[in-house]
């Protein structure tokens, strides 16, 4: 018997908190992006919106979701290097999303083109996740669920690369972020639910435990928040930019006076 919340319902909301602040991260820091001229300094900002929404606001998500995924009377492991690189992927697509999106000028062909890419490239994290757990049964995929989620996550990911784009206002983002979440977290689930037992898989189980992974995953995870959340409130405002700068131009002006 396949259970998704083994943890009872906590797994849940921590899931979607988790998503929210990381994709929140991810919007503020695609704002002071935007305000770059230098292609340089702004493809900096947009890899760094790529690691609080592709790495915390999706991949931790999944980490923590899968947590509550349990199957009966099985065995359950992790391959860490395949763990690994499904974290990888996730900032590496929404990093090439947000790339696409944020340098050169804008067109809603170049937001089709990185949402397809996005998506399809979050929902191979997904299954690049599930590709990780060694067990003594066989998980089988259901096609339904599989394209269905497919659909959510190129949804979700053009939504968010939008939202990056054009989202000024602070109210404004804390709702996308909220909307963001619901979307990982619907196409997780999603998939989830399109999982079914196919039989002994006539191997045992190796890997590591999801308990053994607990550890690293939320130290690495409160290092890059403590970053990003410094790096968000160390960012002057667009108002204290224009402050700087008319204070930068009357000093100019009693400087040529004199």
């Amino acid at each position: 018997m396949i259970e998704h919340f083994n943890h009872g319902y906590i797994t849940l909301p921590v899931a979607f908190v988790v998503s929210m602040t990381g994709s929140a991260l991810g919007l503020f820091i695609a704002r002071h992006a935007r305000r770059q001229d230098a292609l340089g300094r702004r493809a900096l900002w947009l890899v760094l919106a790529a690691f609080a929404i592709g790495g915390t606001g999706i991949w931790v998500m999944h980490f923590v979701a899968m947590l509550g995924f349990d199957i009966a009377e099985a065995s359950l492991l992790y391959d860490p290097l395949l763990t690994t690189l499904s974290a990888v992927t996730a900032v590496v697509v929404v990093a090439c999303g947000l790339l696409v999106i944020g340098l050169g000028r804008y067109s809603v062909l170049k937001l089709a083109c990185a949402g397809l890419f996005t998506g399809v490239g979050v929902a191979a994290m997904h299954y690049m996740g599930m590709a990780a757990l060694s067990s003594e049964v066989e998980l089988v995929h259901r096609t339904g669920y599989v394209a269905a989620a497919v659909v959510i996550a190129v949804v979700a990911a053009t939504t968010a690369l939008w939202m990056a784009w054009r989202l000024e206002r602070v109210a404004a983002m804390w709702l996308a972020a909220v909307v963001m979440a619901l979307a990982v977290n619907l196409m997780h689930y999603t998939a989830m639910l399109g999982v079914q037992i196919g039989g002994q898989s006539g191997e045992q189980a190796h890997g590591a435990h999801s308990m053994d992974l607990i550890f690293p995953m939320a130290t690495l995870t409160a290092i890059v928040l403590l970053v990003l959340i410094f790096t968000v409130v160390t960012v002057p405002t667009e108002e204290e930019l224009r402050t700087e700068a008319r204070m930068s131009s009357i000093e100019q002006g009693f400087a040529s006076g004199n």
